[in-house]
């Protein structure tokens, strides 16, 4: 039985989170997007996603007599890059696609981001939907005005606007996804609960159904931005010297944020939802001043106007203005809830 909500979004295209109703929510929309000519359907995605859900997607929409053209591409956050684009637009020509039809991107963030980014350049640009698998795709890549590629060792660094037709997220396809992935998606709401309500972790704690999760995270989401556009910057200055130093190689981009959110307002009870859901308490293998100089380095062109985010988990954000020199105390402080005490 599906079950299907639209979630509260601040995009004007319709963004649906729901069970067991992808393959039936993109029929809608190829019904509604139908002309006197056949709309072709590529569907871009990866080995692992295909192999896992085929059946249950790819399968049934064949069995409606919907035959998709599969574009398997590498996945990876490495692979996020020219190359890969350039496959996608190969296959694309073979198949002689055009801005009449539909081009569906169903996998992970970096699936969906090579699949907005073919779609916004190629032919001048195609509609385009998102299916995301993991939590952060649901969580994140909904909303994304932008969509980015790696070139040579520098992340994110070619970007596009682009806008889709339509986000479907099916928490079924939840289940699947690696512990490792989840902790990305987990630790975004964590961030939410700090910036809105702290009972929002009660999900975590619990459990919850993530199709009622999700839902609350985008009200969440809504609220915050209400109150402050800039608040989604709570603990971006830790997370990025973590992710610079270690340049992805040790700790994830969830793991990265979620010492931030703990260096910014650490407390017994998140550290226990740490051990909970697996992050680590403690950064290893760097020393507190070694990110302290990134983050300086980071905050130099802000000179003696450094705004930073805080937040106390009660709904109150505060965007408070510091000096180079008050920066720099506060976030030696801050680096020493999560830093080893001895450097290394």
């Amino acid at each position: 039985m599906t079950c299907v909500k639209r979630v509260e979004s601040r995009c004007s295209y319709p963004v649906e989170c729901g069970r067991g109703m992808a393959y039936s929510s993109l029929i809608d929309l190829l019904r509604a997007r139908s002309t006197d000519h056949p709309v072709k359907l590529a569907v871009v995605t990866d080995k692992e996603v295909n192999g896992l859900h085929h059946m249950n997607f790819i399968s049934e929409l064949e069995a409606r007599h919907i035959c998709p053209t599969v574009i398997q591409i590498d996945g990876r956050q490495s692979s996020k890059n020219f190359d890969v684009v350039m496959q996608v637009f190969e296959r694309l020509m073979d198949i002689s696609f055009s801005s009449d039809d539909l081009l569906v991107g169903w996998g992970g963030g970096s699936i969906l981001d090579v699949t907005a980014f073919v779609a916004s350049t190629f032919l001048g640009g195609l509609p385009y939907c998102l299916i995301p698998t993991t939590l952060m795709g649901m969580l994140e890549s909904a909303e994304a005005d932008t969509a980015y590629l790696n070139y040579m060792s520098h992340k994110d660094c070619v970007s596009v606007s682009c806008k889709p037709v339509a986000v479907i997220m099916d928490v079924d396809f939840l289940p699947t996804v690696p512990e490792n992935f989840m902790k990305n998606g987990y630790a975004e709401i964590i961030r939410y609960a700090m910036l809105d309500q702290i009972t929002l972790l009660n999900r975590l704690v619990n459990k919850a159904d993530m199709f009622i999760t999700i839902d609350e995270c985008y009200l969440a989401k809504s609220r915050i931005r209400e109150m402050n556009p800039n608040a989604f910057d709570f603990g971006k200055e830790i997370k990025e010297a973590i992710l610079g130093h270690f340049r992805f190689l040790r700790y994830s981009e969830g793991e990265a944020l979620a010492f931030a959110v703990a260096a910014m307002n650490p407390s017994e009870p998140l550290f226990r939802l740490y051990d909970m859901l697996g992050f680590p308490r403690k950064l290893e293998g760097v020393s507190k001043d070694s990110l302290l100089k990134r983050i300086v380095k980071n905050l130099a062109p802000y000179k003696d106007e450094i705004k930073v985010i805080l937040a106390s988990g009660n709904g109150t954000i505060h965007e408070k203005v510091m000096t180079q020199a008050e920066a720099l105390l506060f976030f030696s402080e801050r680096l020493s809830i999560i830093c080893e005490s001895v450097n290394r």
